[in-house]
């Protein structure tokens, strides 16, 4: 499964031998998000990166799994409901006219979903964004991340279901 187009160390990447996701799952917040919540499977985290009000992403937390296809339907029904109640959050905090969800995977390998909010103004209205439209340069000091972290709480996030 090696391949140097992916680098050298992406078989160990992929299998959770040198995951840099695992490594942060617990932690709180990092050099690279702020905490927002666990839910029953994920970790909910803001990009301290995002060039976007509400960009988070949902992180798979009880092992190492690179691909959606690896969870047992049950854990992936909890996994998915879980990405859709972040987004649910995102809509009702900020009202973005459109949001996408990413579960890419292909730089750290570790199972999580970018809940990208699109706004009427964004970058590429009706179009897809380029990464570097998602994140790049932080735009978002600390106070202004910690608000969106209380509006995504405020907006239910973390609230188990009744």
């Amino acid at each position: 499964m090696t391949s140097s187009a992916w680098g050298e160390d992406w078989e160990a990447r992929f299998t959770g031998r040198s995951c840099v996701i695992c490594d942060a799952l617990g932690g709180g917040d990092s050099d690279y998000w702020i905490h927002v919540t666990d839910g029953v499977c994920t970790e909910v985290h803001l990009d301290r990166s995002s060039l976007i009000a509400g960009y988070c992403l949902v992180v798979w937390r009880l092992s190492h799994v690179a691909e959606p296809t690896q969870l047992e339907p049950e854990a992936a029904d909890a996994y998915w409901h879980e990405v859709l109640a972040a987004g649910r959050a995102v809509t009702a905090a900020f009202k973005p006219v459109k949001v996408n969800y990413f579960t890419l995977g292909n730089t750290v390998p570790h199972l999580h979903t970018h809940i990208v909010p699109r706004y009427a103004d964004d970058a590429a209205p009706g179009g897809p964004l380029t990464w570097s439209q998602v994140v790049g340069h932080p735009v978002f000091d600390e106070q202004a991340l910690r608000a969106q972290a209380s509006a995504l709480v405020a907006a239910g996030l973390g609230v188990a279901p009744a």
